[in-house]
């Protein structure tokens, strides 16, 4: 104990001994440092939570994005039924003759749909609610919930009911309502009725939490009167949808501030009354509210290893401040002595060093003073002058400016043996305290190099003039090359026109009078010019793409995605898809061009998947910009994965159809084009993935 106070005693003596300003200048470092590192975890904790908003905000805008792309697409397919004349004439003779073989044609026409959009049921109403046609019969359509949306609304336009415990099993769910209109009537004269289960896609959406946090919780919440109703099943409790009130009173509670429609970040307590980051969306569309949050203590815990560090870095900065003084106080004296010899040292030291690379040296070099007499030479230049100083030397005179720099002259000599040097000489003014200026003049003996220099610049210029010509030839190859291809591509163009349009023709007028082997001639006519056309365009395609400028914008994947795989759906109804597209899979580009290149791969995808099984299709995000189109068709080999990327392939492999190919070709140029790479991996029988690295 009595050692420890004497230690302490002598580090404090060792202070007080400093001077008055060294004791205030480690007073102000240590006060630096204490407030550097509030001020740090100050901003720190502020950084963690903006972060913390931000990303709460972000998985509820991804929530919304996703009801709201979902939302869209339901809607989008649901106009195109009363826009069919087919299907509001079958609906309207089913409903003035019901008999089987009408409503086995409703059944019929609706079926492809219902397994397309994974509907639970599909049915179609009578003006007085009564079910004409029910597909799957596993929900009443004709329940009194909808009964009553449809009379509240009395609407033309297709729209979505509120969720609820459909009939007669109780399960979850809502239903489209499409009214069908015929001969602009001012009232529908049916209904079609889609219904969803919520547990099919809506609850398995909001129940995915995109990140780590184990407190991660997205509620669906709808108010009714006073009391917050949560229509969704819960995850950090065993709690069944629709089983869960919270009361709009308690201003505490995020599930009732988010009934009051408040919206936007914020922090309360949730149903089991812990402290939570929440973010309130709404759905204006469905009348919902989405509310996505994570526990305030999970939030913050990154912020814990901060404050320990913050805690030692305190004691860390004290006791170096007591060592420094310390030290300072310990070795000031032998400091200062020590420092003397060692400047001596190094002069010493350096002043022979210099003497010997400056004797070693091929440049020669010489020092003068004021009279021209010479005070120091080195090797090279007595070789080539002796202890003469050349008087064109003399002439020179340095700058005594010390911001002009050092200016090189060019100058001719003769040495002692008569022979010619071409030099460039330095000439230097060098100050020494208290004692007379010197000159010195560094020269730089450059006669082999101008004549090396010279040669070099003829070579050049003979070189220049070759590549230039040889240039010429190549730009004016590859442009009869692209004359010679486009002329092919516009005169085939014409007649493949007229060939599919007069074997259109014939197939149409005379489809009575061919039997089944005449009208699949006719038929391979019509698909050969087809594919002779696509690949004329693409040839072109193919062709111009050097000569094009890109543009720079925002492309965004996931919609172009969005896009053609409905183009596709649309074009083959019957057949079963799966397609998954992971949202906001943005890059900067050229849109068209890049457009382009997807609908290129995602229709080699679909065209090379069995029509025995399920299509499926996954479009992701690859490595830090890149995405990826992954599908379960037939796969290739490498010999079919070198083929199918160079221009014009000839696929005639056991797996493809023989033809001539273009599009991943246009597609591996585009994505070049943009700096990026195209990877193709694939196995036979497993499908293919193909990545787009930008």
């Amino acid at each position: 104990m009595h050692k420890r106070n004497a230690i302490q005693r002598n580090f404090l003596d060792h202070v007080r001994q400093l001077r008055t300003t060294e004791q205030i200048g480690f007073f102000i470092v240590f006060l630096l440092l204490v407030g550097f590192v509030t001020v740090g975890a100050h901003f720190q904790w502020q950084s963690i939570l903006r972060d913390k908003k931000s990303y709460i905000e972000l998985i509820g805008q991804s929530k919304i994005g996703q009801l709201e792309s979902w939302y869209d697409s339901q809607l989008s397919e649901a106009k195109e039924l009363p826009a069919s004349p087919v299907f509001i004439d079958i609906v309207a003779q089913a409903i003035e003759k019901p008999s089987s073989q009408n409503l086995a044609r409703i059944d019929d026409y609706l079926r492809p749909i219902l397994r397309s959009y994974n509907y639970a049921d599909s049915a179609v109403l009578t003006p007085d609610f009564h079910v004409l046609v029910s597909l799957t019969q596993l929900a009443e359509s004709n329940c009194p919930e909808v009964c009553e949306e449809i009379s509240r609304k009395d609407s033309l336009a297709p729209f979505f009911t509120t969720l609820h415990l459909t009939s007669p099993y109780g399960k979850p769910g809502f239903h489209l309502v499409i009214p069908l209109v015929k001969d602009r009537q001012k009232a529908p004269f049916a209904y079609v009725v889609q219904t969803f289960f919520a547990g099919d896609y809506l609850y398995p959406m909001l129940a995915r939490w995109p990140g780590n946090e184990k407190t991660g919780e997205t509620l669906l919440l709808e108010r009714t009167d006073d009391m917050v109703q949560v229509l969704n099943p819960l995850k950090l409790v065993n709690i069944s949808a629709f089983s869960l009130q919270v009361s709009v009173s308690d201003k505490n509670a995020v599930e009732a501030r988010a009934g009051l429609g408040q919206t936007g970040v914020m922090v309360g307590k949730d149903y089991r009354g812990k402290r939570v980051l929440a973010v309130v969306n709404r759905v204006p569309e469905l009348g919902w509210t989405i509310l996505s949050k994570m526990d305030y203590a999970e939030t913050m815990s990154s912020w814990i290893p901060t404050l320990v560090i913050i805690i030692v870095f305190f004691f860390v900065a004290f006791a170096a401040i007591l060592a420094g003084s310390y030290v300072l106080f310990s070795t000031r004296a032998l400091s200062a002595s020590r420092s003397r010899l060692e400047l001596l040292q190094r002069t010493e030291r350096s002043e022979a060093l210099l003497s010997a690379i400056l004797e070693h040296v091929d440049a020669p070099v010489v020092i003068i003073d004021k009279s021209s007499a010479i005070q120091f030479s080195n090797r090279a230049f007595k070789e080539h002058f002796n202890d003469i100083l050349p008087n064109d030397l003399k002439a020179l005179q340095p700058s005594l400016d010390k911001d002009a720099g050092v200016l090189s002259h060019k100058l001719e000599l003769s040495d002692v043996r008569g022979k010619a040097l071409q030099l460039y000489v330095m000439p230097i003014h060098i100050l020494l305290e208290k004692q007379e200026s010197l000159f010195g003049y560094v020269m730089r003996d450059v006669t082999e190099l101008e004549s090396a220099l010279e040669q070099v610049q003829r070579l050049n210029r003979d070189l220049a003039q070759k590549v230039e010509a040889q240039t010429k030839r190549i730009l004016e190859a590859n442009e009869e090359l692209r004359t010679i291809a486009s002329a092919i591509s516009h005169n085939l163009a014409t007649p493949l026109r007229a060939v599919e349009s007069f074997s259109e023709l014939l197939e149409t007028k005379a489809y009575d009078q061919l039997d089944a082997e005449t009208s699949g001639y006719v038929l391979r006519i019509r698909k050969a010019s087809a594919n002779m056309a696509t690949l004329t365009d693409d040839l072109m395609t193919f062709l111009s793409l050097d000569s094009i400028v890109l543009a720079h914008d925002e492309f965004n994947f996931s919609l172009a995605a969005q896009d053609i795989t409905s183009d596709i759906i649309r074009r083959s109804p019957k057949r079963r898809y799966q397609i998954t597209i992971m949202p906001s899979l943005k890059v900067h580009g050229d849109g068209a061009l890049l457009k382009t290149a997807l609908r290129n791969v995602i229709e080699n995808a679909f065209q090379h998947c069995s029509d025995n099984t399920v299509a499926s299709i996954e479009i992701g995000k690859y490595g830090e910009s890149g995405i990826f189109v992954k599908d379960n068709g037939i796969g290739m080999t490498s010999d079919e994965i070198n083929s199918i990327l160079k221009p014009l392939s000839k696929t005639e492999t056991e797996n493809y159809v023989p033809g001539l190919s273009v599009g991943l070709t246009i597609t591996k140029k585009i994505v070049e084009l943009h700096g990026g790479s195209l990877e193709i991996e694939s196995e036979l029988g497993k499908g293919t993935t193909i990545r787009f690295k930008f």
